[in-house]
C-alpha cells in the first residue's frame, strides 16, 4: 500500500515518472549558470570599458597643451619632455667680448656661467637643451646659427653682457620684423628678470643698436623664434652686483620665461 501510495504522487499522465525534487535541483543549478554567466559578462564589459577609457585619457594627455591643466608634475612630465631650446653663450675662445673698468672680469666668462646654469634649470623641468658651447671656445656666429637651425630646435637664446660707459640695465634685443613669437620670447624674459630685480628695465628693443634697419645675426640667421638678452653692463658696478647677487634668481627666471613662451606658442 505505501509503495502504491508513492508511485501515484510522482506518476503522471501518461505513465511517466517525475522526480520533482531532482527538476527543482536542475533549474536551480541552470540557474545558478545563467547569473554567473551574465556577472561574467558585465565584469568582462566594464573591463573593457575602462580600459578604453584609459586608452584616450592617455592620447588626450599625449596631445595636450595643458592650458587647463593644474598638476605642474603633468607639464613637466608630458609637455616639456617635446620642448627643445638653443641656449648660446656669446663670446668664447679668443673672442672675450667686453671686460668690466678693470678689465678682469670677461663677458665671454659671464655669459657661459649664465648659460650653463639656465641649461641647468630648464633640463631640471624636462627641456631638451643644445648650447652652442660649454667651455672656453671660439664659435663663429655662422655656426652658432648653423648649430641651432640643425638642431631643429623651438626657441634660441643668446646671452651676453653690455658695455657702454655710462650704461646701465638690461634689455633684449628681437628681430626688426617685430615677429610675434620673437618679441613675445623678449617680452617673457624681460618681465621674469624685472620681478627678480634690475637696476633697471630698458625694454624690448628692436633691430641693432644704433642701426634699426638692421639685426643681430643670431636673430636673423636662426629659423626659430629668437632674442639677445643684454644681462646688465658689464661697465657698471651696480649692475655686475646685481648680477653677481641675483645670479641663481636670474637664470631660473630665464628658464621659467622659456618654458612659459613654449607653453603660450603651443609648441
Amino acid at each position: 500500500m505505501n509503495m502504491q501510495n508513492n508511485e501515484n504522487k510522482t506518476a503522471s499522465n501518461g505513465g511517466y515518472i517525475i522526480f520533482w525534487d531532482r527538476v527543482i535541483v536542475a533549474v536551480a543549478i541552470f540557474a545558478l549558470i545563467i547569473i554567473g554567466c551574465i556577472s561574467m559578462i558585465m565584469y568582462f564589459a566594464s573591463s573593457l570599458k575602462s580600459n578604453g577609457l584609459n586608452t584616450l585619457t592617455d592620447k588626450q594627455v599625449q596631445g595636450s597643451t595643458y592650458a587647463d591643466e593644474p598638476e605642474a608634475d603633468l607639464i613637466v612630465e608630458d609637455v616639456l619632455t617635446d620642448y627643445k631650446v638653443f641656449i648660446d653663450a656669446g663670446h668664447g675662445g679668443e673672442d672675450g667680448g667686453c671686460t668690466d673698468l678693470s678689465e678682469t672680469r670677461l663677458e665671454k666668462d659671464d655669459n657661459l656661467r649664465i648659460s650653463m646654469a639656465v641649461k641647468r634649470e630648464l633640463e631640471r623641468m624636462g627641456v631638451t637643451v643644445v648650447t652652442s658651447r660649454t667651455d672656453d671656445t671660439f664659435v663663429s656666429l655662422d655656426d652658432r646659427c648653423l648649430m641651432a637651425n640643425e638642431s631643429k630646435a623651438d626657441l634660441f637664446v643668446s646671452l651676453h653682457r653690455n658695455s657702454a660707459e655710462d650704461g646701465q640695465g638690461v634689455e633684449i634685443w628681437v628681430s626688426n620684423k617685430e615677429i610675434y613669437e620673437d618679441t613675445l620670447l623678449g617680452n617673457n624674459i624681460m618681465n621674469a628678470l624685472d620681478k627678480v630685480g634690475v637696476t633697471k628695465n630698458r625694454g624690448v628693443q628692436f633691430g641693432y643698436i644704433g642701426k634699426p634697419t638692421y639685426n643681430y645675426q643670431v636673430n636673423y640667421g636662426t629659423d626659430m623664434p629668437s632674442c639677445l638678452v643684454e644681462l646688465g653692463f658689464i661697465t657698471n658696478d651696480e649692475d655686475n652686483e646685481m648680477y653677481d647677487k641675483n645670479f641663481d634668481a636670474f637664470a631660473v627666471a630665464i628658464a621659467e620665461a622659456i618654458y612659459q613662451t613654449c607653453e603660450e606658442l603651443n609648441i
